[in-house]
């Protein structure tokens, strides 16, 4: 009986492998974001010429750009951003433990379509609650915010979805011809390994970072470029979850999983 399509139970590494997969689905949203707030600002400061809806559309673009939502990200930037990953592997867990064996389709498809709830988490109740209005309406830009929203938790599920499906099973070095996926037993070994090793590290540089940020708030010139002392355990956090992710992959390469 194939597991993926009648067997609603995870599967047995799902943790692990959500862990792993989230951590990249996160930062694939992520850079999409940069590149698309990038592009809009690009867009609002070219100016257009004067026909039947232009000058909506630049309001719109500014307003996208400068808006509540942004600036109350660009006030408290590091806590924005270690919210973000932590949410994204949260959702990770929850597509991989209850939805993934229920959702129909490849990998890609399935991630698509969890993609959809989180989306609509975020414009129907992130979005008021942050300043931004139902929907993302308050910021004036239209319908761009809920598409914008929409672009990137598409990109976050499509990513996670690819990557929790059995395609993250293929050696990179054998990814562009068909090649037969490595030992399951293998696989979940490496990915318990460097999951834990994201956990461990990502404590561990949190501990740090509390422990620095004490006096780096007394005296803030201890930070280069005059971080804030909040910025020190975000940063901290990020650094050790991706150093324990390579030294528990480098670990899970160095033994063997128990048969």
């Amino acid at each position: 009986m194939d597991r993926e399509s009648h067997d609603p139970r995870p599967r047995p590494d799902w943790l692990p492998r959500a862990i792993v997969a989230g951590l990249i689905a996160t930062v694939v949203m992520s850079i999409t974001f940069f590149m698309a707030y990038g592009m809009a600002r690009v867009i609002a400061g070219i100016p257009l010429t004067e026909r039947r809806g232009a000058a909506t559309f630049e309001l719109w673009m500014h307003a996208l750009t400068n808006n509540q939502v942004i600036d109350l990200a660009q006030a408290s930037l590091y806590a924005a951003g270690a919210a973000h990953l932590v949410v994204g592997i949260l959702w990770a867990t929850v597509y991989a433990y209850a939805l993934e064996p229920r959702l129909p389709g490849d990998g890609w498809l399935k991630g698509v379509l969890f993609s959809v709830l989180p989306w609509l988490l975020s414009i129907v109740v992130f979005l008021p609650v942050v300043g931004g209005g139902f929907l993302g309406l308050a910021i004036g830009a239209g319908p761009l915010p809920a598409l914008g929203n929409l672009i990137l938790h598409l990109s976050y599920g499509l990513s996670l979805g690819v990557m929790y499906s059995p395609l993250g099973d293929i050696p990179a070095d054998q990814f562009p011809q068909t090649a037969e996926p490595d030992d399951p037993q293998v696989m979940a070994h490496y990915e318990r390994t460097a999951a834990g090793g994201i956990l461990i590290g990502a404590l561990v540089g949190l501990l740090v970072g509390v422990v620095g940020a004490v006096p780096t708030a007394v005296q803030s010139s201890l930070l280069p470029f005059a971080l804030p002392a909040l910025a020190l355990p975000v940063v901290t956090t990020l650094l050790g979850a991706t150093f324990g992710g390579l030294l528990g992959s480098i670990s899970g390469l160095g033994s063997q999983p128990t048969r």
